[in-house]
């Protein structure tokens, strides 16, 4: 009799989870709005964090080339986000040409996934500057050694989005089980698209980040350590003076990089809060009610960064408050760009 029923239970269990629909449309039209807000806010804080480093030479710093790189995903993200806003709202299942939606979908997944592994490449970037020799930093950092950097993050990502639908593990375009365009769920290996893309995306770079900021932890505080000894034991003599101001100099460098890790750390931690709650729910079947909320989550992290910048940020917090008010000729270390465009403006206004 138990041989009967297990098998009518696993059936009963995987039709229940294959009809899932997220057809309630009071929900459908709350989550809509809440995409449009994050796509709002996404579009216009990450286009100023690009804009600012065009505009300010200190800026252009090579952490803060995956900055913007992480930026530029953030806003392709955002501005993918409406067209599921579209999905949801229509009744009628995805009402525009197919490809637009399996566009969408490679766009979305391409971006989150180029996210992750760029904030592994700052993890790892700041464990170079906080405990490894600046000509090491320089050799790592070589132009041609950061292009490669850059097209990697992006290559993985959309290779690992596009490739598996093309062999037959899954397929792109609208999925009618969440009314949003990502994966078809119609597709009988769908689950294991999904599964394989967490997999991918989400374990390495995590371990990454996590043992780089760790090593950079231990790092400083041994570091402080060292020199609150190095203080206290100082003689009084010339010699001692001197290398206790060069070690003062080089705290102050050290505390500035800190700081700096400390805020691009916040980045870190709010992307691991924002990807945690999907990537558990795209893990386990039985959650996949709560997945277009969980995605919803994912995707407010396109709006967050730029508020990390705004607020934690020095020499971002200086730059976007001069942008925002509409000062531009008061930002410091001004890029050739801006000063052109104040010199033709002036000139212009001179006629």
């Amino acid at each position: 009799m138990e041989e009967g029923i297990l098998p009518n239970v696993y059936s009963s269990h995987r039709y229940f989870l294959e009809n899932v629909q997220f057809d309630d449309y009071t929900q459908r039209i709350v989550l809509s709005v809440f995409f449009i807000i994050i796509a709002t806010l996404g579009i216009f804080g990450n286009s100023l964090v690009v804009l600012g480093v065009i505009l300010c030479r200190k800026l252009r710093t090579v952490t803060n080339i995956f900055v913007v790189n992480l930026a530029v995903a953030d806003l392709l993200t955002a501005m993918t986000i409406p067209w599921n806003a579209v999905a949801l709202l229509s009744r009628g299942g995805w009402p525009l040409p197919e490809w637009v939606c399996v566009v969408v979908a490679l766009v979305s997944f391409t971006c989150v996934g180029c996210s992750l592994f760029t904030l592994a490449t700052i993890a790892i970037n700041r464990w170079l500057v906080i405990t490894q020799s600046l000509n090491t930093f320089r050799r790592v950092y070589t132009p041609v050694n950061l292009t490669f950097m850059i097209l990697a993050i992006w290559s993985v990502p959309f290779l690992v989005a596009l490739l598996p639908p093309m062999i037959g593990l899954g397929e792109l375009g609208y999925a009618d089980k969440y009314s949003t365009c990502s994966h078809k769920t119609t597709h009988p290996l769908s689950d294991y698209y999904s599964v394989l893309q967490t997999l991918i995306f989400y374990p390495v770079p995590l371990v990454i980040i996590i043992v780089c900021y760790v090593k950079v932890y231990l790092h400083v505080r041994r570091h402080m350590k060292a020199m609150t000894e190095q203080a206290e034991g100082s003689s009084s003599s010339m010699h001692a003076s001197l290398k206790r101001q060069s070690s003062q100099q080089q705290l102050r460098l050290s505390k500035r990089q800190v700081e700096i890790t400390k805020n691009l750390f916040y980045v870190v931690l709010a992307f691991l809060i924002c990807i945690t709650p999907h990537g558990v729910a795209l893990m386990i079947p039985p959650s996949d009610p709560a997945i277009p909320w969980t995605a919803a989550i994912l995707l407010c992290n396109s709006c967050i960064n730029p508020i990390i910048y705004a607020t934690k940020h020095p020499n971002f917090k200086l730059v976007f408050r001069y942008m925002l008010s509409c000062k531009c000729n008061k930002i410091p270390e001004q890029s050739e760009f801006l000063r052109s465009v104040r010199y033709l403006n002036a000139r212009r206004q001179s006629r």
